[in-house]
């Protein structure tokens, strides 16, 4: 009896945990005006120390195009792009629940 009641309680727990988790979209795009050719591009949560792989991997993102990522984690992230000049810019604790584009500019990254 003590185990269905755990149970029940356990599957409330997560049908309430559920929507709201379903609130958050982590995907965005990734749109570059910068007017030159973005090499490399890291992003990951705000909780992390290191910047990881460059999630365009083979790929450059020259200027005009665009790309679709979607975050791991939600609530605040860091975003760093690399130019094919070695130039860089860092955005820092953007809320991608909130944020539907990162773009590059000729002035740095900012958030939309």
């Amino acid at each position: 009896m003590l185990k269905r009641i755990f149970l029940a309680s356990a599957l409330l727990l997560a049908a309430g945990a559920a929507p709201a988790m379903a609130q958050c979209d982590t995907s965005f795009t990734l749109v570059n005006r910068s007017g030159a050719t973005v090499q490399e591009f890291y992003f990951g949560s705000s909780a992390q120390r290191e910047w990881g792989a460059d999630q365009l991997g083979t790929s450059v993102l020259v200027n005009g195009q665009s790309m679709r990522f979607r975050a791991r984690n939600a609530g605040a992230n860091d975003f760093r792009i690399v130019w094919a000049n070695g130039d860089r810019a860092e955005l820092m604790r953007v809320d991608i629940c909130v944020t539907s584009e990162i773009i590059a500019t000729r002035s740095g990254i900012e958030a939309r």
